[in-house]
């Protein structure tokens, strides 16, 4: 049973209910049909809202995708000109390990395999440096450190200048920070949703049982009203 079928259920609760005309004047302000309707409002409002989110953050991390590529080989490319540019040999080691982190190298060399390994030393040649995107944009920073470090340094095409590099490490921070901002409204939208829905204490699916509860008593057991609103599947998944 997804969210949306819960919705969608109690909205025809509310039908039903409606339906009933005169029979149906529950004592609890909470079951009458206005307050429900309103309700349903509420909980749709809060649907809608979850429905925005996570197309904002899909949007986020769609973006995020797409500005972090290019930057593996962006790396490789600076290394190159260091080289060209007779760095330092120390400086060049260092980004050498740089480059190595944004393409998420092996930390060590892996070791020699027995010829039966145990899972301590097929864990050792897995051990590699983390692909994630902001550790990704942290080793790029690192490499363009590097370089600001490197008075020798000079490109003259846009994207390889120090002031480019230093762009590009902003424009990641950003995208990375894009969708960390969009991942917490989208929490918020959820839980905000998970309120409504589950959890308040006028939740929607104890207010349906509790209307499931009353026709019960008011038509029978195996009167048809029972039965339609029993047919109804509204309740509360694992979250």
């Amino acid at each position: 049973m997804s969210h949306v079928k819960n919705l969608q259920s109690f909205d025809k609760v509310i039908e039903i209910c409606t339906g009933l005309g005169k029979k149906y004047n529950p004592g609890q302000q909470k079951l009458q049909v206005n307050a429900m309707t309103t309700q349903l409002n509420i909980a749709q409002q809060a649907w809608e809202e979850l429905k925005q989110a996570h197309k904002a953050y899909d949007n986020a991390t769609n973006a995020r995708l797409e500005g972090f590529q290019g930057v593996r080989s962006l790396s490789s490319s600076v290394y190159g000109m260091l080289k060209v540019c007779e760095a330092n040999p120390l400086l060049l080691s260092d980004a050498l390990k740089a480059k190595r982190k944004v393409w998420g190298a092996r930390i060590t060399k892996p070791p020699e395999e027995p010829a039966e390994p145990t899972e301590a030393v097929k864990r050792a040649a897995r051990k590699s440096y983390s692909k994630g995107f902001a550790d990704v944009a942290e080793y790029f920073d690192e490499l363009v450190k590097t370089v600001a470090s490197e008075s020798r340094y000079s490109a003259n095409e846009p994207h390889l200048s120090l002031e480019g590099l230093k762009q590009r490490v902003i424009e990641l921070n950003a995208l990375n920070k894009a969708v960390a901002d969009a991942e917490v409204l989208l929490d918020e939208a959820r839980i905000k949703r998970n309120q409504v829905f589950y959890l308040a204490a006028d939740n929607m699916v104890s207010t349906a049982n509790a209307v499931k509860t009353y026709v019960r008593i008011i038509c029978g057991y195996l009167s048809p009203e029972h039965e339609q609103i029993l047919k109804l599947n509204i309740y509360k998944p694992s979250l």
